[in-house]
């Protein structure tokens, strides 16, 4: 809900893809707190996900992305590499040692707000740097395997990148198919547009 308001109160209008953003937004903000903070810290980290991951969509349509000729149709970058690491963070912030105990056995020495241990934070902050180096470097490394074997090449050609990979490569368009009616959603108006 939360961002489908902010997109509201910029563009006027609702979307249905603002509804779905601000769901996997705020869900990967949690997925590393789970069973560790209570249910008024999980509230807020749903809506501190979909604040934090709905900004870090403008990185996409900034002049650098544009120069690094940066692609992330899904916005997966923001939802799950942003959303993921910040929430990581949080978690080593907000953890309370009661809530682990709800299981009857785990035991852990919470988090810096409510239990006072700043090593958590420290430790987290690693756990997330670990965990990106190894997913970018991991795929990297699939995407360039995958890219030697002829006729599995993964880089597309920006033609197809601007008419849509669904379209390019499978002649098929899910947009068009189910929202003819839905003009096409930007969630920055005012923002620079990639070519």
């Amino acid at each position: 809900m939360t961002w489908c308001l902010t997109t509201y109160i910029e563009t006027g209008r609702f979307s249905l893809d603002s509804m779905f953003m601000g769901a996997i937004s705020g869900l990967v903000m949690i997925t590393p707190a789970a069973a560790y903070i209570d249910l008024t810290t999980s509230f807020f980290f749903g809506i501190a996900g979909a604040l934090i991951c709905r900004q870090a969509l403008r990185i996409k349509s900034t002049e650098t992305a544009r120069k690094l000729r940066w692609v992330d149709n899904g916005d997966t970058f923001a939802t799950h590499c942003v959303g993921g690491f910040v929430g990581t963070i949080a978690t080593g912030l907000f953890a309370r040692k009661e809530v682990a105990a709800y299981d009857g056995v785990s035991s852990i020495a919470g988090g810096v707000i409510f239990d006072g241990n700043a090593k958590q934070l420290g430790l987290q902050f690693t756990e997330a740097s670990i965990g990106f180096v190894w997913s970018f470097v991991g795929s990297y490394v699939l995407f360039a395997l995958i890219d030697c074997i002829p006729g599995l090449e993964v880089l597309a050609s920006d033609q197809d990148v601007i008419a849509g990979m669904d379209a390019s490569q499978m002649d098929e368009s899910l947009h068009e198919a189910q929202w003819e009616v839905e003009a096409d959603y930007h969630p920055f108006a005012k923002s620079l547009q990639l070519d």
